[in-house]
């Protein structure tokens, strides 16, 4: 019988800072703008509109890449045609890494012990908590 390996597979990141610091995203505007590069917000996002240029400057500059943002929180280390934001990053061009925080195993473990720590349920939250007697 044969053996097959999965050499697409995701590395999954949870920690935003891990994750941020790995691909080395451009932030600065300035950088941005000295580049030749036009950002459509103030932390260097790009709108699939310019899929394309950037595509065209990773092509001339391979010290660049892409980084997809392809829904709440989730960013793909790669360029996905037709998504909403783009940013150019210099550092780990490994298109499989994805960060999602919404997938932190520990993430119940950690709300279940913030609201702990503020003394009411999750479900009290939006009705005003009051502390525990």
């Amino acid at each position: 019988m044969g053996a097959t390996a999965n050499e697409h597979r995701v590395e999954l990141i949870v920690d935003g800072d891990i994750f941020w610091s790995k691909v080395r995203s451009i932030c600065d505007n300035d950088e941005l703008l000295w580049l030749g590069l036009q950002p459509f917000n103030m932390v260097g996002g790009f709108t699939w509109s310019d899929g394309p240029s950037l595509l065209e400057f990773c092509a001339a500059h391979s010290e660049y890449h892409i980084v997809t943002y392809t829904s709440e929180n989730r960013y793909v280390n790669r360029y996905i045609p037709g998504q909403r934001i783009y940013r150019l990053a210099t550092g780990d061009d490994n298109p499989y890494l994805v960060y999602n925080p919404w997938v932190d195993p520990l993430r119940p473990l950690i709300q279940e012990d913030v609201f702990g720590q503020l003394g009411c349920e999750a479900h009290e939250v939006g009705q005003g908590c009051r502390p525990k007697t």
